[in-house]
């Protein structure tokens, strides 16, 4: 059973892979996003994921075959369901979207972090910031989680 994904988290993701805003979804576009994220994907993974979701084998993906890429990218459903909470617990007035001040709410309840505590919610967001917009969204923090090299 595929998780349901609500319709605004679609649009969030397809708006970061459709990095030329003309409505599709590129095995270019696919293998930017992963740099972007600092992760590293190969042509032939990228192609391969483009191909099993494009129903009309025309090499791209539009915004109706994009659910399907959407959840190749996120992967196995267990897997899936840690992320989803770790960003829940993140999310602590649950828009969809972590902030700075939620994620220095969130790191002013652990005793570990020793350096200025502003600074480390900063980096963090910066960190998984995909689109730059201040905030982060759960397409952008789950592509960090999954795709970023270690």
């Amino acid at each position: 059973i595929m998780a349901v994904v609500k319709e605004s988290e679609l649009e969030e993701a397809f708006k970061l892979f459709d990095q030329d805003k003309d409505g599709l979804v590129t095995t270019e576009e696919l293998k930017m996003l992963i740099e972007k994220v600092g992760g590293c994907m190969s042509e032939g993974e990228a192609r391969g994921m483009i191909r099993q979701a494009n129903k009309d084998s025309n090499g791209s993906i539009d915004y109706s075959e994009f659910r399907k890429l959407w959840a190749i990218v996120r992967g196995e459903e267990e897997d899936e369901l840690e992320i989803r909470e770790e960003f829940k617990r993140l999310d602590l007035d649950k828009n969809g979207f972590i902030t700075k001040e939620e994620m220095l709410a969130v790191i002013s309840y652990c005793d570990f972090f020793v350096s200025d505590k502003l600074v480390e919610a900063q980096k963090c967001i910066a960190d998984l910031d995909v689109d730059q917009d201040g905030q982060v969204s759960y397409p952008e923090f789950i592509l960090v989680w999954k795709y970023r090299k270690q």
